[in-house]
Formats: C-alpha cells, structure tokens, sequence
C-alpha cells in the first residue's frame, strides 16, 4: 500500500472528525532532518468523547516529491481512553487485511496491549487498544509504593533507576502515582513519566513537557522528535477536555 493509498483510507476512516493537535510530518519539518533514520514518521491524533486514536505512519526515507508512492512500511492506531466510536472506525482499516501477527510481540513479548494486526500488502496495519481495564486497578503494597517514589525523589538516582521506577509505578493506576510522576517531571527532565502521563491524559504535565522541549539542541533530533508527539498527544487531550470529553 502506497503512503497515498494509507492515507485515503485514514480519511474514509476517520472522516469527519475533528483532530486534536496538528498533524506532525517529519519529512516537512527541517528540525528532524538529522535524525538518524531510514524511514519517515507520521502522527495524527483524531479525538472523540472519552478518548483518542493516535496514528501513526511509516515510510522509506525518498525525497518528498517521491513520497506519495512510497510503500507505507507501518500504519498503526494506538486507542487511548474509552471510545467505542473511534474503536469501531479504527477498525475499518483493518478491513480486507490478511491477519497477521504484530512484529511489536517479537521485541517486546506480551506487555499487556491488546492489538488486532493484519497485512495490506506489504503495509503492517495495527491497531493497539490502550484504554484502561474496566474496574479499579490494584494498588501497589504500601511499602512497595514507597520505595518506588523515593527513587524519583532521591536527588542522586540514576536516570535508569528513575526510568525503571517510573514502569513499576505505572502498573497502578492511581491520584497518587500521577502525583509522583508530575512531582518528578517538575523537577528533572523524565521521558519515561511524561509518556505514561501523556498516555493517561494528564494535562497538567505539559509545561513541564514544554521546558524540557524547549531545552533540547539541535543537535539531538530524536527527542526533539519524542517530546514534540508527546506535545501533540497532550495538546489533543486538552483540547478534547475544553469539550467537555
């Protein structure tokens, strides 16, 4: 499937509703020129009550006059929040695929996500279902969670030991983990929390998100990439919550 031919059938897809955020096109941005890549990145966030899809697409790195051909090497739709509507249109793109099994498994193992993968072609067409697990989520031993969050505290842990605490608290999905996690990014930068914090729709994160956006040189073009998607998916939420979603 041609980038034209994914992009046509994002449109019939998820036509007619609004998006949250400018889409982000690296080939049209100078900023990503360097990232170190042979592919070309896509996102779009298209926004409805109770949730969100996040696309998002790949292709070869041609010259931009060449990408309308070019063969979208990836098309994937992560569903965040509780939305059957978008879940439905998201599926849509799945249709007439021939199932698959998601390359995402062979790296990762099972981390939890539900996803639905087929092949349009030579085009790996996902969709990763993010929302929450009905039903409250257990919480963490007191002690466990403790620990956990003087890691991000401790002004000498190592950006791994934050990173790795930052995944364990994650696993309980509570006021007091968000909590930690916005402590934490108000005081040093952390990738690690502001995704899970994107990933939940916690708004708040965003100017924290912003200082360390507006620190990054130059020179280091994939987390000027990371933490401008981040953005985006935190601006959609934003303006999905000033509509009352």
């Amino acid at each position: 499937m041609t980038l034209s031919d994914a992009q046509v059938l994002l449109e019939r897809s998820f036509f007619g509703l609004e998006e949250g955020a400018p889409r982000l096109r690296e080939q049209e941005d100078a900023r990503f020129a360097l990232r170190p890549s042979a592919v070309w990145l896509e996102y779009r966030w298209y926004v409805e009550a109770g949730g969100m899809a996040e696309v998002f697409l790949k292709w070869n790195r041609v010259p931009a006059e060449q990408s309308a051909a070019a063969e979208a090497t990836v098309l994937r739709i992560h569903l965040l929040g509780v939305s059957p509507g978008l879940s439905e249109r998201a599926r849509q793109v799945l249709q007439g695929g021939t199932p698959s099994r998601d390359s995402m498994l062979d790296l990762f193992g099972d981390d939890g996500v539900r996803r639905e993968c087929v092949a349009l072609g030579r085009t790996r067409v996902t969709v990763e279902h993010w929302e929450p697990l009905p039903g409250p989520r257990p919480l963490l031993a007191d002690a466990r969670f403790t620990s956990l969050a003087a890691v991000l505290e401790a002004p000498d842990s190592t950006p791994e030991a934050r990173h790795e605490a930052v995944q364990r608290l994650a696993d309980e999905r509570s006021p007091r983990v968000v909590d930690a996690l916005l402590a934490l990014v108000t005081r040093r930068p952390s990738l690690m929390a502001l995704r899970v914090l994107s990933e939940w729709g916690v708004v708040e994160a965003r100017e924290a998100l912003q200082r360390d956006l507006a620190q990054v040189g130059p020179d280091n073009p994939a987390d000027l990439w990371s933490l401008t998607a981040l953005d985006r998916r935190l601006e959609a939420w934003a303006a999905l919550r000033q509509r009352g979603g």
